[in-house]
């Protein structure tokens, strides 16, 4: 079912209300191509909650790692061509996305309140 016909948004709309839902708690997807062996863009900057898709345009495969503030690495799992991987941000804070297949495929996340 879509998200985005009137039926859900009076359903979100009454959780706004009820207080189910704080009035901003619009998350965004936000997409990132892979290609040239290279992230599309050296840093971006998301919210909590965002959701950020890695679109793999390449013809080799990537093995994407989330790396924070600590270094400690969240591995994404193998991304053969044409395949998507999605990653959500619950927390605030200072990321890098790394391929672990070719190491200088790097990108800098930062996700704010």
């Amino acid at each position: 079912m879509r998200r985005n016909t009137p039926i859900w948004r009076m359903i979100r709309a009454a959780c706004v209300v009820c207080g189910l839902l704080p009035v901003n708690a619009q998350a965004a997807d936000v997409d990132v191509d892979q290609q040239g062996i290279r992230f599309s863009q050296p840093e971006i900057t998301l919210k909590v909650g965002d959701t950020l898709h890695f679109h793999n345009h390449d013809d080799v495969t990537h093995n994407i790692m989330i790396i924070d503030a600590d270094d400690d690495a969240e591995d994404q799992g193998m991304q053969k061509p044409g395949q998507v991987i999605s990653k959500q941000f619950t927390e605030a804070g200072t990321f890098e996305a790394r391929c672990a297949i070719h190491p200088k495929m790097k990108m800098t996340i930062t996700v704010g309140k």
